[in-house]
């Protein structure tokens, strides 16, 4: 687990921001994807993980451990999925899949990071440190 991200964001702020992202890049493969079946599903996914990242910034600004588990539970389901599509395209030998394969497998490394801001910051919220005992 993390106390910070990239060693200086505290989580809260990181997860914020990381809702912010994510929901950005989300969209942009929604609108990149192919229209092949597989395709279909990353987009399903994609739409899923959309509003998982608008969980993540309400259970942000909240400390709802609901909502961010939501975000938790999209987000590998998003990476595992894209993981997927990616060696589809590899074995079709598909169109534009010198770009979309080294850009999904960022991306993928990019939201395992992610998800374990994410959970260090569930973690908190959940059995937060400084509760007064009466």
């Amino acid at each position: 687990m993390v106390k910070k991200c990239c060693f200086c964001i505290k989580l809260r702020r990181a997860c914020i921001i990381i809702a912010i992202v994510d929901f950005i890049i989300n969209l942009v493969v929604l609108n990149l994807a192919g229209q092949e079946f597989i395709a279909h599903i990353e987009q399903a996914v994609a739409i899923c993980h959309c509003i998982g990242c608008t969980f993540l910034l309400g259970g942000a600004l909240i400390r709802s451990t609901v909502l961010l588990m939501f975000f938790l539970i999209t987000s590998l389901t998003n990476c595992m999925i894209l993981f997927v599509y990616c060696i589809y395209m590899l074995i079709k030998e598909e169109r534009y899949r010198e770009i979309i394969v080294p850009g999904s497998a960022i991306y993928i490394c990019c939201g395992i990071y992610f998800w374990i801001v994410v959970y260090s910051y569930y973690v908190e919220v959940r059995d937060p440190e400084d509760v007064l005992e009466v």
